[in-house]
């Protein structure tokens, strides 16, 4: 009785080894990580008011946007952009009370698009409001 036992359960293991065998592959893994990689991030990033001191992640060739809000006669300054990967802010036509800028997502990189406005309207003195975006281009 022992004998067929382990002559069937040295079947099983050659049976278990043959199922776990990666098959061979179709797909280029190189071209499907890029699809990949494009997939996860944005084609065309909005980002608004609330989305200050956050991360967006846009895919090279397409952009990100910013639509900020002003607040009475006080608007925001021309965004700086620092690192490589953002090409420069382009004006967008926006609704009366917003501001908006795209920017091209030009090379793989990181980058940190800024702006400021004052914090009440003019002409009265308080803290500026900072806008910080950081944008990862993959």
């Amino acid at each position: 009785m022992r004998k067929p036992l382990t002559l069937l359960g040295l079947g099983l293991v050659a049976a278990l080894t043959a199922c776990s065998s990666p098959a061979p592959s179709t797909t280029r893994p190189a071209v499907d990580a890029v699809a990949a990689t494009q997939r996860s991030c944005g084609r065309h990033v909005v980002a608004d008011d609330s989305a200050n001191g956050s991360t967006v992640c846009v895919a090279k060739d397409s952009d990100v946007s910013i639509m900020l809000t002003t607040v009475g006669n006080s608007s925001w300054s021309s965004p700086t952009v620092t690192g490589n990967a953002l090409g420069p802010a382009m004006g967008l036509p926006t609704p009366y009370g917003r501001v908006g800028w795209q920017f091209r997502a030009i090379a793989v990189g990181q980058a940190e698009i800024s702006t400021t406005r004052p914090g009440c309207p003019p002409p009265a003195k308080c803290h500026a409001v900072r806008y910080h975006l950081y944008v990862t281009v993959r």
